[in-house]
């Protein structure tokens, strides 16, 4: 039994270290970023209807949403119009925000916020700032900086990709993983069960250990779908391709000790 025993231990750190993985995939990133550009300039007024743009320099080590929000006196501006928020890539790049009103209004702060995938809150800076719209028959029309125009086609651009279901080809490799965990997990079932009913004594106390980690796995992937979040099913989905293995590794050891002793009590 010192193989058995020794395969248990093993399943059940590759069932730690799959959650761990997971998890730690699941981990906060970090975003920095300053605003380096606005258009107009802070004091300006704007036509009902017209945007304020602002440029962001960041840096982040995951994909990354920004949005603004205007305020006026600690209050949110709700019927402000915002710029989409698409995901940028991870690293270092550009970003382009805008606030626009359909109505005269004054403002006294926008306030940017950085997301994740998942619209996870990740940072917020705070820029106090003076803008007012007017009538548009009181203000003259605004041009747009030279730079808000290659940024506008940069966010059209990460705004398509977005969008798209299928902006890259995955890779083959990833696929055959996701077949096999799909396949897994109706195999799972089906030997778990014959082996439960099959198998006595401490032989059916092996072939339960897989369930052990089902409960938790299970309540945490329910979690993660009330946090509508992206990661819920992987749990399990990682889980059962490992759980099918370690099954099939305690079918070989009783297989091989069935066919040893028969072979021992034939030479007697």
């Amino acid at each position: 039994m010192s193989f058995l025993k020794s395969a248990l231990a093993m399943f059940l750190l590759l069932a730690a270290s799959a959650v761990a993985c997971t998890a730690a995939a699941q981990a906060t990133g970090k975003a920095v970023f300053r605003v380096t550009g606005q258009d107009p300039a802070p004091e300006s007024s704007l036509a009902s209807g017209e945007r304020f743009f602002l440029r962001i320099d960041y840096d982040s080590d995951i994909p990354v949403r920004f949005q603004a929000a205007a305020w006026r006196q600690e209050v949110l501006q709700e019927d402000a119009f915002i710029n989409p928020a698409p995901p940028y890539p991870a690293g270092s790049g550009e970003a382009l925000l805008w606030i626009g009103f359909a109505k005269p209004v004054r403002i006294d702060e926008v306030r940017i916020t950085a997301f994740d995938l998942e619209w996870q809150e990740l940072s917020t800076l705070s820029v106090p700032m003076t803008m007012t719209w007017r009538e548009p028959t009181t203000v003259a029309p605004h041009s747009p900086a030279e730079w808000v125009g290659p940024l506008q086609k940069h966010h059209r651009q990460v705004f398509d990709t977005a969008l798209d279901p299928l902006p890259q080809k995955s890779d083959p490799l990833f696929d055959i993983f996701l077949l096999i965990s799909i396949i897994s997990l109706p195999c799972y079932v089906a030997v778990q069960l014959r082996m439960l009913l099959r198998y006595q004594g401490t032989w059916r106390w092996y072939a339960a250990a897989p369930l052990l980690p089902i409960m938790p796995l299970g309540l945490y992937s329910l979690i993660g779908l009330g946090m509508q979040s992206s990661y819920w099913i992987i749990f399990l989905t990682r889980y059962f391709p490992v759980a099918l293995a370690y099954l099939g590794i305690v079918w070989l050891v009783k297989w091989f000790r069935a066919k040893t002793d028969s072979s021992a009590f034939s030479s007697q």
